[in-house]
């Protein structure tokens, strides 16, 4: 799988900006979905292929995750005996509806597919036979379904009617569909045994302690940053590691965004930024930048929502 590469931004600012965090767990996903990619094109359409629900906590990064991996699997574009264009799309990345229904779900994997809704009125049948023929003209090998906890609060769609509907897709497509929710959504993958077979679950935990791996990522984070100055993020010796900790509670999701947002803080993203002159101390603005994005919630929450 090709990476995406934003490391090689020309300024602090636009690392800054683009900062991203692919870690081994991520990269062990990746892996899982390459593997699962390469078995369904060696078997050539003999065998059903092979499905995935992702699941973890918001914040873990899963969207992020996700979408990446779309991205960094870009296709191609093909021309025909008759000379009609194809753009070729072997993993598409949908981010589910809300409220979700059958009708938006295949109007998302039309959307997700680059293509115009149809004119007036469609009906969802004219609706499923345009995702269906986009589907194959484009060549899809993957479909990834994010935000499937809005299949749960769905007023309109019964949770067996939703997956059904991905079943179809699965099954009518002959592509893989790779499910991603919060924990929440493994009730839809326990609704039946033929769901609880087909779509094997694969766990994107956060960092619950400041540990060798929760350094290692720092350690990618100021890798990816190269800040004028080295500021030794993964040194336990600066306090960096278990103030990051502690303020990001272990969640990429949080993590990203606070550093991001201690920069703006020191004026990273001002017009007249010199970062070879900036004071760039990280840790007097930390705080703050947590405060900024998490917001007033107090620590007793929002551990007892993680926990949860």
């Amino acid at each position: 799988m090709t990476e995406i590469n934003n490391t090689q931004c020309s300024s602090f600012s636009e690392r800054v900006a683009n900062l991203h965090i692919d870690h081994p767990r991520v990269k062990k996903i990746w892996d899982t979905l390459d593997s699962i990619r390469m078995h369904n094109r060696f078997q050539g359409g003999a065998n059903s292929p092979r499905h995935r629900f992702i699941v973890g906590l918001s914040g873990v990064g899963k969207t992020q995750m996700m979408w990446r991996y779309a991205e960094s699997n870009i296709g191609y574009v093909y021309i025909d005996e008759k000379g009609t264009e194809y753009d070729i799309k072997p993993v598409v990345y949908v981010n589910l509806p809300d409220p979700f229904t059958i009708m938006e779900f295949y109007q998302s994997i039309v959307q997700s597919l680059g293509a115009p809704q149809l004119p007036g009125r469609p009906t969802i049948g004219e609706v499923k036979r345009q995702a269906f023929t986009l589907m194959e003209n484009q060549k899809v090998e993957m479909l990834i379904l994010d935000e499937m906890d809005h299949i749960l609060t769905s007023r309109f769609v019964t949770n067996e009617e939703a997956m059904g509907a991905i079943k179809h897709v699965a099954n009518n497509g002959r592509i893989s569909v790779i499910c991603v929710g919060t924990p929440a959504v493994e009730l839809l993958r326990k609704l039946d045994s033929q769901h609880f077979r087909r779509y094997p679950p694969t766990k994107l935990e956060r960092f619950k302690f400041c540990d060798q791996e929760f350094l290692n990522l720092l350690h990618s984070i100021e890798e990816q940053l190269r800040p004028p100055v080295p500021i030794h993020l993964s040194n336990m010796n600066t306090t960096f590691p278990t103030l990051l900790h502690r303020i990001s509670y272990g969640l990429v999701g949080y993590l990203t965004p606070i550093i991001q947002e201690a920069y703006s803080l020191l004026g990273v993203f001002e017009s007249n930024f010199d970062e070879s002159s900036a004071n760039l101390n990280l840790k007097l603005v930390l705080e703050q930048a947590y405060h900024n994005i998490v917001g007033d919630v107090s620590e007793e929450e929002r551990v007892k929502m993680i926990d949860q």
